[in-house]
């Protein structure tokens, strides 16, 4: 049971009845600070105590913590692919799953503790697939373009109705066919 904390009048009374002091002793202010000295060092220890057997317990406690997070999960081993039974597979190649969505199918099922067929089934599988397969066409029709393209070869009547527009070509070759082009028309 803590100790109730006592009044410094309650103190000296106590100290004047202990040791037989009279009210106007000068001992009574010095046994009263080492009181105070000896209270407040006690205290501290005690604070320092309860504050390192917190710290122990917490320490303790994410030492479990990490532990259970280190543990492997059901039906999947660290580090290694997880294996499929020939129907998982047969399944999610009828469904016309591309292999790299496969991973996805096998963690929620795993992490639901179901079936591949269920999973499938899912509505949070089908929207993270259906989600994937938007992304994959969208970079299919941006890349249509692939590779570097070349220049077309303008023909020699083009190369004379921009000459008109006063817009001349910039390569050599260009304006070399252009200026043929010109003594070609006038003759």
């Amino acid at each position: 049971m803590p100790e109730e904390k006592k009044t410094e009048e309650q103190l000296r009374q106590e100290i004047v009845e202990e040791y037989s002091f009279e009210e106007d002793d000068e001992r009574i202010d010095k046994i009263l600070e080492i009181k105070k000295d000896k209270y407040t060092a006690i205290q501290q220890k005690k604070n320092e105590r309860d504050l390192k057997e917190k710290m122990e317990k917490g320490k303790n406690f994410y030492k479990k913590e990490a532990k259970k997070a280190t543990k492997e999960p059901k039906g999947k081993t660290q580090g290694k692919e997880p294996t499929l039974s020939v129907k998982d597979s047969a399944r999610l190649q009828q469904a016309e799953i591309p292999v790299d969505d496969w991973d996805d199918v096998i963690e929620y099922a795993n992490f639901k503790g179901i079936g591949i067929s269920e999973a499938l089934e899912s509505s949070v599988v089908k929207a993270t697939l259906s989600e994937k397969k938007e992304v994959r066409n969208t970079a299919k029709a941006t890349n249509t373009g692939g590779g570097k393209r070349g220049t077309s070869k303008v023909s020699d009547e083009q190369l004379l109705a921009n000459a008109d527009k006063e817009k001349l070509p910039e390569s050599d070759e260009d304006i070399a066919r252009l200026a043929k082009a010109r003594i070609f028309r006038k003759a």
